[in-house]
């Protein structure tokens, strides 16, 4: 386990961020670590996964699941620096919304929308039902297997479509954090998923938190404040509640405040508090 104080590691992880080295989204990380953010979240979950690196055939799976704007993009990106501050070259990070349908078969398909009125599962994109999720089953499987080399999809946020071979998971890789809304969703093909996992996380942030971060990222895409209003009615807002119901399934959560640090929080599992980490 790494010596040097989070302080140091908090500080190498920013200059890491900040010369773009991990992104989020395809952009410069603006929020950056704090000590008590590696200390408390960050260096626990990569040491969680190191300590069992030699007991773990194939690859190790961790699910960082939370409701939309839940901040699992970013720490996925903290976590990516941290590691590679520390030069721990066994991580790997993946993201559901590289399995989303692609929008010329979303446009072809059609959903309910929260009324029960007929719509393009374009107008739901981001609901369970946009998602391959056979095909992140399948993904996932052959990671855990076995240490090959693997191409897994990506996400363009320019193109707003999935990138087929975009990420590479060598064979030095030992752990895949993965992270999405829907990991530890308790319906077919999502249950397998979740069966999957060494590790389960849950993220969370307050109501207000979650829909201002929504409101910016839809506005940054070119949204007006009706259609950002619309899509929360129609998707953001049901996709947070059905991604929360699931949250009793982790094994360890945590939640950002106001002030965007990351504390650590209870959940529920099989009725019993869940483990600390």
């Amino acid at each position: 386990m790494p010596k040097n104080p989070p302080q140091e590691i908090a500080s190498k992880a920013a200059a890491i961020l900040r010369a773009g080295e991990v992104l989020a989204d395809e952009k410069p990380v603006a929020a950056l670590p704090s000590a008590e953010d590696v200390r408390e979240a960050l260096l626990p979950l990569l040491e969680w996964c190191a300590e069992r690196t030699a007991a773990t055939p194939g690859r190790g799976l961790v699910g960082v699941a939370a409701p939309p704007g839940g901040g699992k993009t970013l720490l996925l990106a903290w976590l990516a620096a941290t590691a590679r501050a520390l030069e721990w070259k066994e991580f790997a990070f993946l993201a559901l919304d590289g399995y989303h349908q692609p929008n010329e078969v979303l446009d072809r398909r059609i959903g309910l929308d929260p009324e029960g009125k007929p719509v393009s599962l374009r107008k739901l994109k981001g609901a369970p039902e946009t998602f391959d999720a056979e095909r992140l089953l399948a993904d996932l499987r052959a990671l855990k297997s076995n240490g090959l080399d693997r191409r897994l999809p990506g996400y363009s946020r320019v193109l707003h479509d999935p990138i087929p071979d975009r990420i590479r998971i060598g064979p030095e890789v030992k752990w895949v954090f993965a992270e999405g809304n829907y990991l530890f969703l308790d319906r077919p093909t999502w249950r397998e998923i979740r069966g999957l996992f060494d590790r389960k996380v849950f993220l969370d942030a307050d109501d207000a938190v979650l829909r201002e971060r929504l409101a910016r990222r839809h506005a940054a895409a070119g949204r007006d404040a009706e259609w950002i209003e619309d899509h929360f009615r129609r998707t953001d807002g049901p996709n947070i509640r059905l991604s929360r119901a699931s949250a009793h399934f982790a094994d360890a959560a945590f939640r950002w405040d106001r002030a965007g640090r990351l504390a650590r929080a209870d959940v529920r599992y099989g009725g019993e508090r869940s483990e600390r980490l």
